[in-house]
């Protein structure tokens, strides 16, 4: 099976990060590895506000040498949470030593969301990440991301097609990546939530939408590129893998909302894993 490293936090409770992106990974059939770049307590949510955070950045170097003194190589690298400017750098000398031929970088670039930095980011941040974004072969920022690290306007709510192909246009003036924007379209008054994408090599680009279930909840996104990612890999176009990850991202968190404690504790995606795995196995045939 093809080998994806997964290059992001390890949240011990409360699926998110790596506790979401390996189950899913595996479920699409494809090999997950971990590359941790930070080990907390729980995630970062409400209810857990004394969180334990510990940074492996040196970890991080020990790992990664250890497997070029093997020739380890992945056919993918997904990047999603990084806890320093020095591991965007460390990820920027490294990856080459790590992907094998042909293969996929894959970044979220988590840093922000509804138009603020999450704790522990800033402009900084987002400046250094945009070296990172031109690497990858697709970027999947939501608004605010986006207009963090490219200086695009952020607008929430239901978004112009005109709008989202500025956003676009102005994303790949910088990198030759794929676009997936997150949380783009969404329109309360019609119950839909949508996606924006733009494929770099073919030019198709659209709106999938889905169902909107409001509210704020932790490890959507993850779950969202997560599946993204897997659909990828099996051969999916970014059409067909945008599409999917936004319709299955409803129905998983509708199912989750009979947990009262879902903020804390996240969204039931295991339920899924078996349709997970007959989409990954149509896209094989």
């Amino acid at each position: 099976m093809q080998k994806v490293l997964i290059v992001h936090d390890i949240s011990c409770y409360g699926k998110c990060s790596t506790t979401v992106a390996l189950p899913i990974l595996s479920a699409m059939e494809l090999t997950g590895t971990l590359l941790p770049t930070a080990l907390l307590s729980t995630h970062t949510g409400p209810g857990f506000e004394n969180f334990t955070f510990l940074d492996l950045t040196q970890e991080m170097r020990k790992i990664v040498d250890h497997w070029i003194s093997i020739d380890l190589k992945f056919q993918a690298i997904y990047i999603g949470y990084l806890g320093n400017v020095e591991q965007i750098h460390f990820l920027q000398e490294v990856y080459p030593h790590i992907l094998a031929e042909g293969g996929k970088v894959y970044l979220d670039p988590v840093m922000a969301d509804n138009g603020k930095f999450y704790h522990g980011f800033d402009q900084t941040y987002a400046d250094e990440m945009i070296h990172l974004a031109r690497l990858a072969d697709v970027v999947m920022p939501n608004l605010t991301e986006a207009a963090f690290i490219y200086g695009t306007p952020y607008q929430a709510g239901k978004l112009s097609s005109e709008f989202l192909t500025k956003v676009a246009d102005t994303i790949q003036a910088d990198t030759d990546a794929s676009i997936v924007l997150t949380g783009a379209g969404i329109d309360e008054a019609a119950g839909l939530t949508g996606t924006y994408f733009r494929d770099s090599q073919s030019g198709t680009s659209g709106l999938a939408q889905a169902k909107l279930i409001s509210g704020s909840f932790h490890g959507t996104g993850d779950i969202f590129g997560s599946i993204l990612v897997g659909s990828l890999m099996q051969g999916a176009s970014l059409e067909t893998a945008t599409t999917y990850a936004t319709e299955m991202l409803p129905i998983m968190l509708e199912t989750s909302l009979n947990n009262p404690n879902i903020i804390q504790d996240g969204l039931d995606f295991e339920r899924y894993s078996g349709e997970l795995n007959q989409f990954a196995r149509q896209l094989q045939a």
